[in-house]
């Protein structure tokens, strides 16, 4: 550094002396100037700008010639502009510089947030206005500002907003995002640079539409007047409105799929024209034909045959046909069964539409049987599909007895009988569903002894017939209530104490327990308990007047076992009053002290008291208690208040000092 001075300070003397010159004689236009001396080391810098000196006469400067070098400046620099050089810069600007560039870098890493708002309610679409709250922690430059961005599944971020000073941001959510997805939004700061948490935010998806015939096929075919079913199938976000080909127009539906009956009076296509949701317009495809028949020829056929396999007696069932071209007025239809023998005997009333409802009856066997359907004008049949007559469920839980040690699991057995599989629901709420053996072993594991019966059971044909009983018992250790040692044998009467405990073996629901107390008589009466899982909070029965302790028996006794604890001894003192009795007379000199009696009576120690000169003792064993005293003047001491474990007391009596002066 040292040097640097040297090689300044030698550099400004050079240089000062043909300037000084200069002001001395008139330079004359054109004349060319001396070219300076090389000088080693740091080339001479000039620190300080000298004062220009007066000049009288205007001086002519001829215009530089830019084709020759400059010998005067040979850098072609300007003398008179201070160089701007890191030599340039004083120890203090470096310094500056160094805290300056140092409090950028540690700005960086200071505790700058960003707090973006909970947008987990927005439901918005691809291409929509979406405001985007945030809150800020740490001084950001003045120059910041703030702006959001989108992140897609694979991290792709990209800025969704223009950049703001302050929250809140309004951004817009590109239209060629891909609605039904979650994207991810983060706010970002430009000075410095901070990043949000992720917030999540769910793009509601365009629509989509699908129309065909109910049965999922793209053509139908019905006889004049009659209605023909279509379906139309729908995505994205609900509610969805569409039009048909037909005009039909359906508004803010919610149903998916929609259902739609059409009557052509000839064969039509239908199409969807167009489908929209809250985000706009969507994509439809399908076609559905209804052609009509004005005189087809007659067919009959059962639908869905493999529905009707197993059927159970006496419960009403569906029978789907198709029954196409043109029948006869007054056409019906019937169904029809037989056995192994082959004769059809009908089972359902007659009907004109192509679901007839009917039931097994009951006087038909469990066993395979034939189902057809028929109609009369004309006379044609279906074919016919091979049925399964199965009978109501009978469950019967076995007449077990289980002697289960305690934490033991044992299985009762039930028998099912009927159309599987089956369901079970014990007494004791054990179920099991999708039973396919008979019999079958349920698990148990009770607690205490157990009679198990069946509360519903059933199968195929629905809830059935159920009966039986068994009874499981349990061994455990006796029950016992130990009554632990009291935290205090002397109470008051009236007062509320925690009675410790604890119980050993199994105890039956709905057991009770209860603290009793001896009376007068030395009967055990109830206390009012509140059990807790260590100890049980009791209220004494208040005591007649009287400053006696009475001796009284506790004891703790369950309900179900009946297990009483051992008997414990009590003494319960009557909640008289306590009374405090001050007594003295004296005289001292200014500035001695002397001694004044209490003594006190009735009510349970500790006393606590004070006097009439604000002395306080808080809880005292000392009966008598003697306190010193030290007035400046002649003092009468009185209780002012008093009370001991049984409540407030009342004071009497009082101590007179004299003070001589």
């Amino acid at each position: 550094m040292l040097r640097s001075v040297f090689i300044i300070f030698f550099g400004l003397l050079i240089y000062s002396c043909p300037v000084f010159g200069q002001n001395k004689k008139p330079v004359t236009p054109g004349r060319q100037a001396s070219p300076l001396k090389k000088t080693t080391g740091t080339p001479a810098r000039q620190a300080v700008k000298p004062k220009p000196a007066t000049i009288t006469k205007p001086v002519t400067v001829a215009p530089a010639d830019t084709t020759k070098p400059d010998t005067l400046n040979p850098v072609g620099n300007d003398l008179n502009a201070p160089e701007i050089t890191p030599d340039s810069l004083t120890e203090k600007a470096a310094e500056d510089k160094l805290e300056s560039a140092e409090k950028s870098v540690a700005d960086s890493v200071r505790a700058y947030q960003i707090i973006a708002g909970d947008i987990s309610y927005l439901s918005v679409c691809p291409g929509t206005n979406v405001t985007l709250p945030f809150k800020t922690q740490g001084p950001f430059d003045e120059g910041n500002t703030f702006t959001a961005y989108i992140i897609d599944a694979s991290g792709k971020s990209i800025a969704i907003s223009l950049p703001v000073k302050s929250g809140p941001i309004k951004a817009v959510i590109p239209s060629y995002k891909i609605g039904g997805e979650v994207y991810r939004i983060q706010i970002v700061s430009t000075i410095p640079v901070v990043r949000s948490q992720e917030v999540s935010l769910r793009l509601l998806q365009l629509p989509t539409a699908k129309i065909e015939v109910t049965d999922g096929t793209q053509s139908v075919r019905i006889m004049p007047g009659q209605e023909a079913q279509l379906r139309v199938h729908l995505a994205g976000a609900a509610p969805w409105s569409f039009r048909l080909s037909d005009s039909t127009t359906v508004l803010n539906t919610l149903s998916n799929p929609h259902y739609i009956a059409v009557k052509p009076l000839d064969v039509k296509a239908y199409k969807l024209l167009a489908v929209s949701n809250s985000c706009g317009s969507g994509t439809t495809s399908g076609e559905a034909i209804v052609n009509v028949n004005n005189n087809p020829e007659p067919k009959l056929e059962l639908k869905e045959a493999e529905k009707l396999a197993r059927l159970c007696s006496g419960v009403p069932f569906q029978v789907p046909f198709n029954a196409t071209g043109k029948f006869k007025e007054g056409n019906h239809f019937i169904v029809q069964i037989a056995d192994r023998t082959g004769a059809f005997k009908t089972i359902s009333s007659p009907d004109t539409t192509g679901f007839i409802t009917t039931q097994i009856p009951a006087d038909y066997k469990p066993g395979e049987y034939r189902l057809r359907v028929i109609s009369s004008a004309p006379y044609l049949v279906t074919q016919a599909a091979n049925v399964t007559i199965v009978s109501a469920t009978v469950a019967t839980l076995q007449k077990d007895s289980l002697h289960l040690g305690e934490n033991q699991s044992g299985a009762l057995t039930v028998k099912f009988t009927g159309g599987g599989p089956w369901f079970v629901l014990l007494s004791d709420g054990t179920y099991e569903n999708n039973i396919q053996e008979s019999p079958y072993k349920i698990k148990v594991k009770p607690l205490y002894d157990t009679n198990y019966q069946i509360t519903s059971a059933g199968g195929l044909c629905g809830v059935g017939q159920f009966s039986g009983r068994a009874k499981v018992s349990v061994k455990s250790a006796p029950a016992s209530i130990t009554l632990e040692k009291l935290p205090q044998n002397l109470v008051c009467s009236g007062s509320s104490i925690d009675i410790p405990y604890k119980t050993e073996g199994r105890y039956n629901p709905g057991n009770k327990f209860t603290v009793q107390i001896t009376d007068k008589s030395g009967r055990f009466i109830d206390l009012p308990t509140t059990v807790t899982p260590t100890s049980m909070k009791v209220k004494l029965p208040a005591a007649s007047q009287g400053d006696t302790v009475r001796v009284q028996k506790i004891r703790i006794i369950s309900s179900s076992p009946a297990v009483s604890s051992a008997i414990e001894e009590l003494d319960v003192i009557a909640p008289d009053q306590a009374i405090g009795e001050v007594s003295g007379r004296g005289t001292i000199t200014k500035g001695r002290s002397t001694r004044i009696q209490l003594k006190f009576k009735n009510g349970l120690p500790p006393w606590s008291f004070t006097l009439s000169d604000g002395t306080s003792i808080n809880g005292t064993f000392l009966n008598p208690y003697l306190i010193s005293v030290a007035p400046a003047t002649t003092t009468e001491y009185k209780i002012s208040s008093l009370k001991s474990g049984c409540g407030a007391g009342t004071g009497r009596g009082s101590a007179i000092v004299t003070v001589d002066n």
